[in-house]
């Protein structure tokens, strides 16, 4: 079987199994559309409370105004509280520009963690199916959850997942995504894909592998390494966005096209031009600070071209940067 591949959600039809992992902060819809360029087929929002997408202020109108480019696209929400959870998905459905709602139950931050969200979810499966349960009945969209391989490094935390994931699979849920590090790991230490393969090979929805994707040889050799439906990239795309362009040719027995510095610097001013419509200045500036850094990935004075970056304030800042460094 080709590593790259059509892959179903439920009654979503995909051209290809690499889709850009949604990133709290990176993945505003100029990042999306970079992404899609390059070969993503299929990209979800920024992490959403339900709050937002229930009472949305300007904030979120922003993060939810769709274009027609920014499709397939799917709504990562997350909550505690299962009438709201459920409420969310059936708006996100009614709003008609998404093609997936998304459960997040993995995210390791500590405030997260604190009010009972995202990975601290995989401490009570019970609830956290009763949960699914509601979204399931409340939206006709393909749903997806997103987890980790555990809380902990415990047997019993393990074993939650397992459980989690098998009713889920019962419930009707159609596609899982699964991020090899544990709840307590956070970012650190090794992602471990035995555990995303061992699901992938019970279950009978697709799974989606996490964690570590950090070129495009690790991206085909994960597609190859077990049945994953395929994969859900995320800081390896950061700065990076032909990371799927390159894991495609690999898989197709290419040789990767190298990054020209003359298309990079395309890249990063097509990004800031996005990020300035969708954004307005103030904000794209500083989105572009943290772009700014992973782009200079490679580059012969990459040290100093990420403290300048760090310290732009303006277009004009960014150009000079862009010129001394870049091009």
């Amino acid at each position: 079987m080709d590593p790259v591949r059509p892959v179903s959600i439920g009654a979503l039809h995909l051209p290809g199994n690499l889709v850009l992992a949604p990133m709290a902060g990176y993945t505003q819809r100029g990042f999306r559309m970079l992404a899609r360029r390059y070969g993503a087929a299929m990209a979800c929002t920024e992490m959403t409370s339900t709050y937002e997408v229930l009472r949305p202020g300007r904030k979120t109108r922003r993060l939810l105004d769709i274009v027609p480019e920014d499709r397939p696209l799917g709504i990562q929400i997350f909550d505690v509280d299962t009438a709201r959870l459920a409420d969310a998905a059936a708006k996100a459905e009614q709003m008609g520009c998404f093609c997936l709602v998304e459960i997040n139950l993995a995210c390791p931050v500590r405030k997260m963690l604190a009010r009972g969200n995202g990975g601290a979810q995989l401490r009570a499966p019970d609830a956290a199916l009763g949960r699914l349960d509601a979204v399931r009945r409340a939206t006709r969209l393909p749903l997806a959850i997103k987890v980790r391989r555990g809380y902990d490094d415990s047997p019993q935390s393990r074993q939650n997942v397992i459980d989690l994931l098998t009713g889920a699979e019962r419930l009707g849920v159609d596609a899982v995504t699964i991020h090899g590090r544990t709840v307590e790991q956070v970012y650190h230490g090794r992602a471990e894909w035995d555990f995303v393969y061992e699901m992938a090979a019970r279950l009978g929805i697709p799974v989606f592998g996490s964690g570590d994707l950090s070129s495009a040889e690790v991206i085909v050799e994960r597609l190859r390494g077990g049945p994953v439906a395929g994969v859900a990239v995320a800081r390896g795309a950061v700065g990076s966005p032909w990371i799927f362009r390159e894991a495609i040719a690999l898989a197709c027995g290419e040789t990767p096209e190298t990054i020209s510095r003359a298309e990079r610097v395309q890249c990063m001013w097509d990004h800031y031009d996005m990020l300035l419509d969708e954004l307005g200045e103030y904000t794209a500036i500083r989105v572009m600070r943290r772009f700014g850094m992973f782009y200079s990935k490679g580059l012969e004075r990459a040290r100093e071209a990420r403290v300048a970056l760090g310290r732009i304030k303006s277009r004009d800042d960014l150009a000079e940067v862009v010129r001394e460094f870049f091009e």
